[in-house]
């Protein structure tokens, strides 16, 4: 099959290391791959560096211009009028909308669309959710089918009407990678933060990975260092990434006076080798689909204290593999983290847990077949030219 993948930012998180797996694995699996995606960033880098086609759309921004998003869509209707593709599989709602419309006027037969997290459920007022419900249960109704990736998301799913035989859940997977050592993990931090290595190699870390957005609720996460800090000397916050609220963040952690206990440490290639350099992983979003930096912490055996946003309660079970705290409470953060301070051997005996829990119920490969099966189910042609060319290969994981 010729399958073209598109979505709105070419940055790196979960959507696009989302994209990333299934890209390469579907190359692997004999299909030829293209991704179409917004500007010219880590994603295209990492796409390009490993043999995929990649269509670079500059116009193709999260913000909306009606101007911009006009020339948007007549370039994603190009790219797939001259490509085209057996299988258009868009991420992220603007990718979705502009796609969906661009692959029915064109007659593509199997439009799928994947949401990472629904845009409505952002802290908003009711007259903007409205119409990126409405908008939403419309990209819906013109794709042929809607993959969900966490449980929650697909129950929302179903409120919708006309759409129930048009959604699938489908829960993201993860390979565990490769980790670097403790001691490495922590020597490359501390040079990295500006800090004496004997000196981070004695401090309690709290750490986390995520765009500067919103949606991260990292403010509620300086808010609550602010006071552990206070009772616990020896921890310290470093958070990896980049993002719109980096001037806000600094703002206010120089007003608290944190700036040498709380460290924003930027963007950092392959963020998820370093894990171990962390004691424990805080994720307070207010806002997610299904987080794959939670995966990635449960690869590394790392302790999670998480919001229940999205389908993190389908990953941490409460007090049993990480700590769950309400959404926008820094107190309840704040709680969290001293909880996992003060109690070693429940941190170790969480991080297992999680790990277990991840390796079992979103492994990479039960992911990759249910994508791919769903693909040979929406082109029949496509599968009897599959097994006829690999009789080998059975397109249900479960025969």
């Amino acid at each position: 099959m010729r399958i073209l993948y598109v979505i709105t930012k070419s940055n790196w998180g979960g959507a696009q290391r989302h994209i990333y797996d299934l890209a390469i694995s579907m190359k692997a699996r004999g299909h030829e791959v293209i991704v179409a995606l917004g500007g010219s960033g880590m994603l295209q880098q990492r796409l390009e560096s490993a043999g995929i086609f990649t269509y670079p759309i500059e116009s193709l921004s999260r913000d909306v211009s009606l101007r911009k998003d006009f020339g948007s869509f007549r370039e994603v209707y190009s790219v797939i009028k001259n490509k085209r593709p057996d299988i258009i599989h868009l991420h992220s709602p603007k990718a979705a909308g502009l796609g969906s419309l661009a692959g029915r006027l064109l007659g593509v037969k199997s439009i799928i669309v994947t949401v990472h997290g629904w845009t409505f459920n952002e802290s908003r007022p009711f007259y903007q959710k409205a119409p990126i419900a409405f908008f939403s249960w419309l990209t819906m109704i013109i794709a042929h089918t809607t993959i969900l990736l966490s449980e929650h998301e697909y129950a929302q799913a179903l409120y919708f009407p006309w759409v129930k035989h048009r959604i699938r859940l489908i829960m993201p997977g993860i390979q565990p990678h490769i980790l670097m050592s403790v001691d490495g993990a922590k020597q490359y931090m501390a040079k990295h933060i500006g800090m004496d290595f004997n000196s981070f190699n004695k401090r309690f870390v709290i750490g986390t990975i995520a765009e500067l957005h919103p949606n991260k609720g990292l403010f509620y996460l300086v808010n609550a260092m602010e006071t552990v800090i206070r009772q616990y000397a020896q921890a310290i916050c470093v958070i990896i990434g980049d993002g719109d609220d980096k001037p806000l963040l600094e703002s206010l952690i120089k007003e608290k006076k944190l700036e040498q206990s709380i460290f924003l440490a930027g963007y950092i290639d392959q963020a998820s080798e370093y894990l171990k350099a962390f004691n424990v992983f805080a994720l307070p979003s207010v806002k997610e689909g299904m987080p794959y930096v939670i995966l990635e912490a449960a690869c590394a055996s790392l302790p999670v204290v998480a919001t229940p946003v999205g389908g993190v309660s389908e990953i941490i079970e409460d007090m049993k593999s990480g700590i769950i705290i309400q959404a926008k409470n820094s107190r309840e953060l704040s709680h969290g983290i001293s909880f996992m301070i003060e109690n070693p051997e429940e941190r170790r005996r969480y991080g297992a847990a999680l790990r277990e829990r991840v390796i079992t119920k979103f492994s990479l490969e039960r992911m990759l077949g249910e994508v791919e099966k769903l693909y040979l189910e929406k082109n029949v042609s496509s599968e009897q030219n599959f097994k006829i060319q690999n009789p080998n290969i059975k397109s249900n994981p479960n025969d």
